[in-house]
């Protein structure tokens, strides 16, 4: 009888997760105030460490995101990874009629972009129906069953989040990026390449392994294996040397897109988003995409 009870707990659990968590902006504020969490701040080289410990958030505008603000205004808006929330207040202050659902993993990075929004209502850098606008959501990008309880948008901004992922996670996630848009909706991505400063080692590997044919020439199993940095290990890449990093170039990039359905409107390698000593290598830090979903 215990056995049963454990297996039919187990599945209720199951089922309970299916579903994405979503708050609103009042929600998140209060939770973010209950947890007494607090607003990062930037470190030396101009990026704000995420609490999960997975990776940084760049102050800087890159191309996709400066394409990605000028196409949103006025739509229905998914980001994906959306962390602390700043490419959301960007967004609302270009316009007043856009709706704004905010994703992420960690929903602590969610409760501190509601923070993020109070205060800039309190210093009236945004109008105080601006929280009318937004809609917090934790979601797993490679879990369908959630994918799918999220509806469809206009348009999708995703900004440095494909290097946490596996190759076949990668592939599940651009799949659901299908089903999250609306026929005609466009995507902007902005990825990590394999031409970064402090994995500059890897690259030798990356050009060989593109060579060979290889089908996923940047996946990094240890990014341990390949920092190569002058004095102390900043504390960003630190947290991550025993994980994987799945670094993307262009044609992977375009090719997985086009598999799935997608029209290629922009694929391209960009520099980093800001004057960085720590990562800048060769202007090709960066790699874009900028698709569209066909009309049925």
């Amino acid at each position: 009888m215990l056995k049963k009870f454990k297996i039919l707990a187990a599945l209720v659990a199951c089922f309970m997760n299916v579903n994405p968590a979503v708050l609103t902006y009042s929600q998140a504020l209060a939770n973010c105030n209950k947890q007494n969490l607090n607003i990062q701040k930037p470190d030396s080289d101009g990026c704000v460490q995420t609490l999960n410990k997975k990776g940084q958030v760049s102050e800087g505008f890159d191309y996709a995101m400066r394409k990605f603000l000028i196409f949103s205004k006025g739509k229905r808006v998914l980001e994906i990874g959306g962390c602390y929330g700043d490419v959301m207040l960007l967004a609302l202050k270009e316009s007043k009629t856009t709706k704004y659902v905010l994703s992420d993993l960690d929903e602590r990075h969610l409760f501190i972009a509601a923070k993020c929004l109070y205060e800039k209502i309190e210093q009236n850098w945004l109008d105080p129906d601006s929280s009318n606008q937004v809609e917090f959501v934790q979601a797993d990008i490679t879990d369908t069953f959630q994918i799918q309880k999220l509806g469809q948008y206009d348009v999708i901004y995703v900004g440095n989040v494909f290097h946490l992922l596996t190759p076949d996670q990668f592939e599940l996630a651009v799949k659901n990026l299908y089903l999250l848009l609306k026929p005609k909706g466009q995507i902007y991505i902005t990825a990590f390449s394999p031409y970064l400063k402090p994995y500059k080692d890897f690259i030798p590997e990356y050009k060989k392994s593109v060579e060979t044919g290889k089908k996923y020439p940047g996946f990094i199993k240890s990014l341990g294996d390949y920092v190569n940095i002058d004095g102390p290990i900043p504390l960003s890449i630190k947290n991550m040397l025993r994980d994987s990093f799945f670094s993307l170039d262009v044609k992977t990039l375009r090719g997985t897109f086009q598999d799935n359905g997608f029209k290629i409107l922009e694929c391209k390698y960009v520099p980093f988003s800001h004057k960085s000593k720590l990562w800048s290598y060769d202007g090709r830090e960066y790699v874009i995409i900028i698709a569209e979903k066909e009309a049925n």
